[in-house]
């Protein structure tokens, strides 16, 4: 027998209901068994004596940030999932397929993870192996829930076929494969382990995104555009398919695509992050267990401020009283007139003075001169006094020019407390853990700082001023793996909105406009944040009040990409999950219909444009 014949025998096992059945079985037992195997051994203690800690709160504290530890559930979940996976394979036909490539694979990364100069090479090549392995078995499952009857379904899984096909679409698939399997390699064991998750989480899910959603839109306007070209159009079209059902399918087999790449990502980020998660932290001996017998700070921090689901507050503003903000405009405008005679009273410069005031009175309630104190309150805290871990107050003080060799004291009184000195150094951000009982009845927690050493009457020698975001107390409300979840489901919908985007420049536009069009879109979307913040500073008069047409209407065209942008740069899923901050559901639902409505716009208009067009009218010409 030859060897094509002996492939083709083992293909024709593969492919037998009989083999099907005993290979699930198999797998199904193997899944059970390595569930029940897990419950039987899980770690029963985290190496800490909480009976050696005085203060039943903190121990209670630390038991809750460390429970997670010995909860074998996460790892129970990952292993059937893992199973259906196979038992996916096996009933796809390539089981023997799978393995045979499978034990390639093995028989190049095995030697290569023997020799340190190679080792990092063998951990890249496993980790694409197995990414590989994902993302070629999900597609193929897709292509099974797109195979029902109907034009939308038949539609929806020629698109898949095609990206399977087209270069662009395969390279940067490649691209995205080979990054995120080497983004591992780069962390640093000698950094704060915080640190490593924070950059894992911050490269890994961002740069996915951000591939995956250069594929989305190029490969959406692609999709449509080539069909175009290629005149494989006129074969659809006079078939009975309508223009929304056309419009559809694409749309439906592009975010198709889009959720098995997330799933693949997202599968490997969360796997590797709880992976890192079990490594020894800074001033560990073991992962959770410290030589004294507590916990470390770095390992407090991860799991109080980035591994979680935290709200954030900031410093109630004293209360502006209207009145005396509007007098106060009339005088500057008063001022301004007697100033500049040239000076002209309009409802946007008002407005300008209005938000400056606002901002000005601001910076002054967050600036405190030496030998001075400010009181800040912090509401809505009330899901805070009942938790068993602990707020954290972030803040970060400038004076002068944030000399880096120059430490500031800090007086601080919280709720009512004993007072007690902090030493910070400038333009960094410093957090304290607050107990959860300094929270009053009314949901409440005030801050009171002194700008020097209270205790001893030595001021620092400067004013201090906290930023706009360097006041913040927080506290952990959810899981870090609900809030995962969300984070995914928000990225999901933002793809599904570019694609949808694209596809509707596609059919009115080139395929090299549409691209420009898809991918600005894009661009703009996300970085419709810094757009906002950039608006504050940029005028469209001169000094004198004199309009400037072009800076006018740059500026229009801003705020109009901004404010169209508005909901989508709002929901911020990557930098929530990186800084360990809640993305709500009500939050996620606001966005996703705000999301589904503008797609549904586009929808419409681009059904609407195809039915215009004449796509498949005979020229009489072969």
């Amino acid at each position: 027998m030859t060897l094509w014949e002996r492939f083709s025998a083992l293909d024709r096992l593969q492919q037998g209901r009989a083999f099907k059945i005993i290979a699930t079985c198999v797998i199904a037992l193997a899944g059970l068994v390595g569930i029940g195997t897990l419950y039987l051994t899980r770690v029963q203690g985290n190496g800490l004596d909480l009976s050696a800690i005085p203060d039943p709160q903190a121990a209670r504290i630390i038991e809750d940030m460390l429970g997670g530890r010995s909860d074998p559930t996460l790892m129970a979940v990952g292993i059937a999932l893992v199973t259906l996976l196979l038992v996916g394979v096996v009933w796809l036909g390539l089981c023997l397929t799978y393995l045979g490539l499978a034990i390639l694979g093995a028989a190049v990364v095995v030697p290569l993870s023997m020799f340190e100069p190679t080792r990092g090479l063998a951990q890249l090549l496993a980790g694409v192996i197995a990414l590989t392995f994902a993302f070629t078995t999900l597609m193929q499952i897709l292509r099974l829930v797109l195979a029902g009857p109907g034009p939308v379904l038949s539609i929806a899984k020629t698109a898949v076929a095609e990206a399977s096909r087209q270069r662009v679409s395969l390279v940067l698939m490649v691209i995205l494969v080979f990054a995120l399997a080497a983004i591992p390699m780069l962390l640093s064991d000698q950094t704060p382990l915080r640190y490593r998750v924070q950059a894992f989480l911050q490269y890994s899910t961002g740069g996915s995104f951000w591939i995956i959603g250069l594929l989305c839109a190029v490969f959406s306007v692609a999709t449509v555009s080539f069909d175009q070209r290629d005149k494989i159009i006129w074969q659809t079209m006079t078939k009975p398919v309508s223009a929304w059902q056309y419009i559809f399918g694409k749309w439906l087999g592009v975010i198709g695509i889009n959720l098995v790449l997330l799933l693949v990502c997202g599968s490997a980020v969360f796997l590797f992050t709880e992976y890192l998660r079990q490594q020894p932290a800074q001033g560990e001996r073991e992962a959770y267990v410290t030589a004294s017998g507590g916990v470390s700070e770095d390992r407090a921090v991860l799991e109080t401020q980035v591994l979680t689901a935290r709200v954030a507050v900031v410093a109630s503003p004293p209360d502006i009283i209207p009145e005396a903000l509007e007098q106060t405009v009339e005088a500057k405008i008063e001022a301004e007139k007697r100033a500049n005679s040239q000076f002209k009273d309009t409802p946007e410069k008002r407005a300008k003075m209005r938000s400056d005031l606002i901002k000005a009175f601001g910076d002054a309630y967050r600036s405190i001169e030496p030998t001075k104190s400010e009181v800040y309150v912090f509401d809505g805290l009330a899901g805070a006094k009942g938790s068993l871990r602990p707020l954290t107050f972030r803040y970060r003080i400038n004076a002068g020019s944030n000399a880096p060799d120059q430490l500031y004291r800090l007086t601080m009184i919280i709720s009512g407390s004993e007072p007690f000195i902090r030493e910070v150094s400038l333009g960094n951000s410093q957090t304290v853990d607050i107990s959860p009982a300094a929270v009053d009845d009314q949901g409440r927690v005030t801050v009171e700082i002194f700008n020097g050493d209270a205790s001893r009457g030595q001021p620092n020698p400067l004013s201090i001023a906290f930023p706009p975001d360097g006041l913040e107390l927080s506290y952990s409300d959810g899981s870090y793996r609900a809030n995962f979840l969300r984070v995914m489901i928000v990225l999901w919908v933002k793809l599904a909105f570019i694609s949808m985007i694209a596809i509707f420049a596609s059919t009115f536009l080139s395929f090299p406009v549409a691209c420009v069009m898809a991918v600005g879109a894009l661009v703009s979307a996300e970085l419709t944040p810094y757009l906002w913040n950039a608006l504050d500073y940029y005028n469209s008069t001169d000094e004198k009040g004199k309009v400037l047409p072009v800076a006018t209407v740059v500026r229009a065209v801003a705020v109009a990409i901004a404010g169209v942008f508005k909901l989508y740069g709002d929901l911020d899923p990557v930098a929530s999950l990186v800084e360990g901050r809640r993305l709500s559901w009500d939050a996620v639902s606001r966005g996703v219909a705000y999301l589904a409505g503008v797609s549904g716009i586009l929808f419409v208009s681009a059904v609407a444009v195809l039915r215009k067009r004449e796509l498949a009218i005979y020229s009489g010409h072969a």
